[in-house]
């Protein structure tokens, strides 16, 4: 009890620049004990409690690291033997940060292993509090502004998980679902978008990234700006990239493990989608269906005939479903009746 109460003075006096260059020694010392590297432990965490431990920038960061460098050499040089006359502490710490690092550097490995886990843990808290996620559910669309003014339109049935702050100085979000981006400028910040094993990456442009995880294909239109589309392995290592630019589409097959990309004609459809319009050139009529269920909400089926028609058109979903589902009827030539269920469609392009 009694070397715990000497350490925690020495420990408090060296924080507050008043240690001589024999107790400084003397300190160094007694943390390399075996026996007391627990209760140090305990000491530096509890101060390390009470001072701003929100990670360094790079900058600050190799600034930091130069000053203890510079102050442990002289702290060194003061303690040659050759040397007998009496040296002064020679830099003055401000930072509690700093202060602690010089400990670090002298300690034993099993010490410097629990700070850094303790920094480790501090952050990732850090990051897992700041973590917040968006769901709709069928039938649902929400607009949401991240912190950086970075806009978002989240289409139907899709759940993205974003930080209200950096994280190791990125913007990301991971994205099950449809949504169309608007990621505000910022060079030194990139903006990662993580879809499974699909990867997207921006400094400030407009896009859109479908990439629901129950299907096979995921696509990433841009409309403006440059996009860095990736597929990743399982451990996360980078095996193929597209770099896209306006009127671009990245094409992930997610069974076979492919990336594609191609152009296109227009992007008025992923525009017009983030206002709730559906818009479709020759586009295959089960997908438009598959679209209609998660923008209604509701069961719709299709007579094999129906099903190997080809839809043109727009289609309002902010408007009733009824209207909706007469026009996709008169645009293949079918009929849709309601059933117990929600609708069926019958007949179509085939007939003709």
């Amino acid at each position: 009890m009694k070397d715990q109460i000497y350490i925690a003075s020495l420990f408090k006096k060296y924080l507050d620049v008043q240690c001589t260059p024999a107790e400084i020694k003397e300190l160094f010392y007694l943390i390399n004990r075996k026996e007391n590297e627990g209760f140090f432990t305990s000491l530096i965490a509890q101060e390390l409690t009470n001072v701003d431990t929100e990670p360094l920038s790079y900058s600050s960061e190799e600034l930091a690291i130069s000053k203890v460098k510079s102050v442990l050499i002289s702290e060194i040089r003061s303690q040659i033997p050759q040397k007998p006359a009496i040296h002064k502490y020679p830099y003055k710490l401000d930072n509690t940060w700093l202060k602690i690092a010089a400990l670090w550097l002298i300690m034993g490995s099993s010490t410097l292993f629990l700070f850094y886990r303790h920094f480790t843990d501090r952050y990732n808290a850090q990051i897992k509090n700041s973590t917040k996620q968006l769901v709709t559910i069928n039938g649902e669309r929400k607009f949401i502004r991240l912190f950086d003014g970075t806009k978002i339109w989240l289409s139907p049935s899709s759940t993205i998980k974003y930080n209200d702050q950096l994280v190791n100085n990125y913007r990301e979000v991971t994205l099950d679902g449809e949504a169309f981006f608007e990621v505000a400028k910022d060079k030194k910040h990139p903006f990662i978008i993580h879809s499974g094993r699909m990867q997207t990456q921006v400094v400030g442009t407009s896009f859109n990234v479908k990439s629901y995880s129950k299907q096979n294909i995921y696509n990433v239109t841009v409309v403006t700006g440059i996009v860095k589309v990736s597929m990743l392995s399982a451990k996360k290592e980078k095996l193929s990239e597209v770099i896209l630019k306006p009127k671009q589409e990245a094409i992930y097959n997610n069974a076979h493990a492919t990336l594609a990309d191609k152009s296109i004609k227009t992007v008025d459809a992923v525009i017009k989608k983030k206002n709730g319009i559906l818009s479709y050139d020759g586009t295959p009529v089960p997908e438009v269906v598959s679209d209609f269920k998660r923008y209604y909400n509701q069961s719709i089926e299709l007579e094999n005939k129906s099903a190997t028609c080809l839809c043109y058109g727009d289609f309002d979903t902010t408007k009733p479903i009824d209207i909706v589902l007469r026009q996709l009827a008169a645009a293949i030539g079918a009929t849709v009746r309601q059933t117990d269920n929600g609708y069926f469609f019958e007949g179509g392009c085939s007939d003709k």
